[in-house]
C-alpha cells in the first residue's frame, strides 16, 4: 500500500476522535493521549500494509494500535514514576545519616547541601545527577517545560556551589 497525504488527512478527520477518546480512556491525561492517538496515525503511515482489511475495519484496526501504544505509556509512565520515588527515597534516607565524626567527608557534605535546597531543585538534581537524566528527561519525567527544569538545574547547582563553598549559612 503507497503512502497517499490526502488519504492520510481523511483518516485522521474521519478517526481522530474516537482513537484520542481510546488513549484518553486508558491515559487519563489529556498530553499523553495526543501523543498515542498521533503515533497511532504515524504507525499506519509508516506500515500502511500492517492494516488488514479482511481482519477489521480501520477504525478497529487505529482504536488497536492506540490501545496498545496508551498501555505501553502508562506501563512506561510508571516505571518513571516508581524510578524517580526510588531516587527521592535514597536521597532523603541517605540526607538523614548523621555525620559520624565532626570531619564530614564529601559525600555527607553535598547531602547537606541538597537537603538544603528547594524541593522542585533537589528533585531536579536528583534526577539529573543521581539518575543520569539530561535535562529534557528531568523536564518530561517531572511534567514541567524544558525552561523550567533547566532553571531549576542551574540555580541548584549555583546554589549547591554557593553552599560547599561555605558561602552561605543558613
Amino acid at each position: 500500500m503507497a503512502r497517499d497525504d490526502s488519504a492520510l488527512r481523511e483518516v485522521v478527520d474521519d478517526h481522530k476522535s474516537a482513537v484520542l477518546g481510546m488513549a484518553l480512556k486508558v491515559l487519563v491525561d489529556m498530553r499523553l493521549a495526543e501523543e498515542v492517538a498521533q503515533d497511532a496515525f504515524v504507525a499506519l503511515w509508516r506500515r500502511p500494509g500492517s492494516f488488514d482489511p479482511a481482519r477489521g475495519t480501520l477504525r478497529a484496526f487505529l482504536m488497536g494500535v492506540a490501545r496498545n501504544k496508551a498501555i505501553d505509556a502508562v506501563r512506561r509512565e510508571e516505571s518513571r514514576r516508581r524510578t524517580r520515588d526510588d531516587l527521592m527515597a535514597q536521597h532523603v534516607v541517605e540526607s538523614e545519616v548523621p555525620p559520624a565524626t565532626e570531619e564530614i567527608d564529601e559525600r555527607q557534605r553535598v547531602q547537606a547541601a541538597l537537603a538544603r535546597l528547594t524541593p522542585p531543585q533537589r528533585e531536579a538534581i536528583v534526577l539529573a545527577y543521581y539518575g543520569g537524566r539530561t535535562y529534557r528527561e528531568v523536564a518530561e519525567e517531572l511534567g514541567i517545560p524544558e525552561g523550567t527544569a533547566k532553571t531549576r538545574l542551574r540555580d541548584g547547582l549555583s546554589t549547591l556551589r554557593r553552599l560547599l563553598a561555605g558561602g552561605d549559612d543558613r
